[in-house]
């Protein structure tokens, strides 16, 4: 009876947590929107008047706003994987136009790295996922990549088959020691000091449910030193796939 009452205050208090968590990653996500756009609106201005520096200032100020924006987003996240709750909205889409996209979102603070992206792309991918998912999936294994990569070009591969795609992100940095390769899909788990490298060790937690939400895959390769592979495959259909899976 005391290991079951035991148990159960531990339940209640996990639950609390994750709902906790929730509601203040909600709360949270509204003044941030308000900030982004009150800056976005003195970045015009600044714009106007032609001040570089303040423009600038402004754009620092805006990535810093993204990060803690992303920060929320996989508390929230975090949460709704623990309940179960990781929907996915499946539609079609070209998975190129969607690579493309967030590509170019990251070529700046890729360059600043000085990790530029080398893309090798087909022309047009058709896949049936979702593609808000599908964007998460690679921004976690960008910013991972562009975090660990050690000012080294960073290469983005998409391919695709009859029924699957695969997504390729090749780092040349730090790379992973083999003890902690098992673990770093784990919630909270970092293969490295968070003194050096900021984070929650969340995103590749997320990246790997999302993945396992589509019915697919993702595995890396790594050595410390020789920099990391992550690969990525999917149904191009994920309703033919079975759908959705269990998220427990």
């Amino acid at each position: 009876m005391e290991n079951a009452e035991l148990f159960q205050q531990a339940k209640d208090a996990v639950g609390l947590r994750d709902e906790l968590l929730s509601i203040a990653s909600h709360e949270l996500r509204t003044p941030l929107s308000t900030i982004r756009l009150l800056l976005q609106s003195i970045e015009r201005a600044a714009q106007k008047l032609d001040s570089g520096e303040m423009v600038s200032k402004i754009k620092r100020i805006l990535r810093q706003v993204d990060r803690l924006t992303e920060l929320i987003n996989n508390l929230l996240d975090v949460t709704r994987i623990g309940a179960g709750q990781l929907a996915l909205d499946v539609e079609e889409f070209d998975a190129v136009a969607v690579v493309h996209e967030i590509v170019e979102r990251f070529a700046e603070p890729a360059r600043a790295a000085g990790s530029p992206l080398q893309l090798r792309l087909p022309e047009l991918l058709m896949c049936r996922a979702d593609r808000l998912r599908l964007d998460q999936v690679l921004t976690n294994l960008l910013s991972n990549a562009i975090k660990f990569g050690a000012g080294k070009p960073i290469d983005v591969l998409l391919e695709g088959s009859a029924s699957q795609l695969q997504l390729t992100v090749r780092d040349r940095g730090i790379g992973i020691p083999a003890e902690h390769v098992a673990r770093i899909f784990d919630r909270f788990e970092r293969a490295v000091s968070s003194r050096q490298h900021g984070g929650l060790g969340l995103g590749l937690y997320i990246t790997h449910r999302i993945v396992e939400a589509h019915r697919g895959t993702v595995q890396v390769e790594s050595s410390p030193g020789e920099g990391a592979v992550f690969s990525v495959n999917l149904a191009r259909d994920a309703a033919a796939a079975g759908g959705p899976a269990g998220n427990a």
